[in-house]
């Protein structure tokens, strides 16, 4: 587990947080982007969690990082606002939470992560829809941008009403390692078109 977060007197909440959970091995806790970027391609941690405030750019962080360990889960912190939801997805952010969230969210979000699954609150995921339904990016259907099937439609509709991937699995009678393959593939195709939904707004 790498932590890159803002290191400020009473600021360094996440890596605490991690360093004292058993279940959870921190590798490396560091304060800015190239850091992040560096102690990633070294130490090759399963989760990075990453503050979006870092300096010189969390999301660029958390866009590098994924380009160059594409299996690594990324938790991007943010502030109170979310306007760059869409643009962390691009990224290959997974999980998407503010960093006023309590440790325990913290926590459920890194296990979630390493698990496989994402991690987007109710509100997030009914944004996400709401851009995909745009009819005007209906009308953009462009051949390299593949549209969502019906049941990758179904698993993100159930997991908007805030079903776990076990729940949605019993829902649709699949296995938890087939609606995991469905949530990756929906993040892929939803970050293929997030910039434009990010650069529009």
């Amino acid at each position: 587990m790498l932590v890159a977060e803002v290191h400020k007197r009473g600021t360094e909440r996440a890596c605490r947080v991690v360093q004292d959970d058993p279940r959870l091995r921190l590798v490396g806790c560091v304060s800015n982007a190239a850091e992040a970027v560096s102690a990633a391609v070294e130490l090759r941690p399963s989760v990075c969690v990453i503050d979006s405030d870092l300096p010189f750019g969390g999301l660029t962080a958390a866009l590098e990082i994924g380009a160059r360990l594409p299996t690594a889960g990324l938790v991007l912190r943010h502030a109170t606002r979310d306007d760059d939801l869409f643009e962390a997805l691009h990224a290959g952010v997974t999980a998407y939470l503010p960093r006023t969230a309590p440790d325990s969210r913290l926590l459920r979000a890194i296990v979630n992560v390493a698990a496989g699954e994402a991690v987007l609150s109710g509100t997030q995921v009914a944004r996400v829809l709401e851009a995909v339904r745009d009819p005007a990016r209906a009308r953009r259907r462009v051949a390299d941008r593949p549209e969502l099937t019906a049941r990758e439609w179904q698993v993100l509709e159930l997991l908007r009403s805030g079903l776990t991937t076990a729940e949605v699995a019993e829902r649709l009678v699949l296995s938890p390692i087939t609606v995991r393959s469905h949530a990756h593939s929906i993040r892929r195709k939803l970050g293929a078109a997030s910039r434009e939904e990010a650069l529009a707004s």
